[in-house]
């Protein structure tokens, strides 16, 4: 499966795959594709995104997301909450970054390549 196609396609038209276009429903449908590929498919996701604000890369992916998009999200026990501006501000940066990672990485070594890059940095 192309996945940029699949996720350009889920940013465009959200309820075409049951979703309301919220950060946290779009976060938990990538972590479905994810686990749908044996969790291969974001190999190297977290490492890109702590080059990207560098920091570690120790937080959650979607976390990180927040800290390139610099919107906080408000904690209601285990779910986040985000603003309506925020919300729309951090599925931008996260469709954006997830579309550049999977072009970085596609190829043999990408993911090997932006792990070595993030532990090279980290040295």
């Amino acid at each position: 499966m192309e996945y940029r196609q699949l996720f350009a396609d889920v940013m465009r038209r959200p309820g075409s795959y049951g979703l309301s276009g919220s950060f946290r429903e779009t976060v938990a449908f990538i972590n479905g594709c994810d686990a749908g590929n044996s969790w291969g498919l974001l190999i190297g996701f977290r490492e890109w995104l702590a080059l990207k604000v560098d920091a570690e890369a120790n937080l959650a992916w979607p976390f990180l997301v927040l800290k390139i998009a610099k919107v906080t999200a408000r904690s209601s026990g285990a779910e986040m909450e985000l603003s309506g501006v925020d919300d729309v501000k951090a599925l931008q940066v996260l469709f954006e970054e997830l579309d550049s990672f999977l072009s970085a990485r596609n190829g043999a070594h990408g993911a090997t390549l932006i792990i070595a890059k993030y532990l090279k940095t980290r040295g």
